[in-house]
C-alpha cells in the first residue's frame, strides 16, 4: 500500500476530505500545505519562504504521509517523492457548488473552519477556484511529468469509491 500520497485539486474539490479518510484507514498522518503556507496560530499570517520550505520538507522526511494542495509550484518535490499523487478533476459547477455549501454550513455552525466565513471570503474563494480550474491542464502535465504514479478523479463516484 502507499505510504506517500499527495493529493492536488481546486480549491472545493475535496482535497482535505479525502485526505483525512485515508488518513484515517490507512493510519498516515495528512497535512493541509495551505497550513505549512499561513500561520493560523497566529493571526493567519503567510511564512516567509524560509519557513514554508522548512516545514515543507520536515514533512517530506516522514516515512509516511498524506499532502493535500492546490498544486502550488514550491511543493512540486513532493509529487516527485509521493508514491502516487492524485488530481481531483470535478467540473467548475460542481466546484462553486461545493464552496456555496461549505460558506452556508460554516455560517450556521456545521461545518469548523479556519477563519470566519464572509461573503467577501466566499467571493476570493471563487477567484481562486477559477485561477485552479483555469490552470489544471498545466498541473496536470506537472503530475504526468513528476510522479512515479498518479491517477486523475474525474467524478465524485471515483473520489469515494477509493475511500
Amino acid at each position: 500500500m502507499y505510504q506517500k500520497i499527495y493529493i492536488i485539486g481546486p480549491v472545493g474539490s475535496g482535497k482535505t476530505t479525502l485526505a483525512k479518510k485515508l488518513a484515517h484507514e490507512l493510519n498516515i498522518k495528512s497535512y493541509e500545505l495551505d497550513k505549512v503556507i499561513w500561520d493560523d496560530e497566529h493571526g493567519n499570517i503567510k511564512r516567509t519562504s524560509e519557513e514554508i520550505n522548512f516545514l515543507f520538507l520536515k514533512i517530506l522526511k516522514e516515512p509516511s504521509w498524506i499532502i493535500e494542495d492546490v498544486g502550488r509550484e514550491c511543493f512540486i518535490e513532493g509529487i516527485k517523492q509521493a508514491d502516487i499523487v492524485y488530481y481531483i478533476n470535478l467540473s467548475a459547477p460542481t466546484i462553486y457548488k461545493r464552496l456555496i455549501t461549505r460558506y452556508i454550513k460554516q455560517k450556521i455552525g456545521l461545518e469548523p473552519y479556519n477563519y470566519k466565513p464572509t461573503m467577501k471570503g466566499l467571493i476570493e474563494l471563487f477567484g481562486w477556484a477559477k485561477k485552479d480550474l483555469r490552470t489544471r491542464k498545466k498541473k496536470i502535465s506537472e503530475i504526468k511529468k513528476y510522479a512515479k504514479k498518479y491517477e486523475i478523479l474525474n467524478k465524485k463516484t471515483e473520489i469515494v469509491r477509493m475511500t
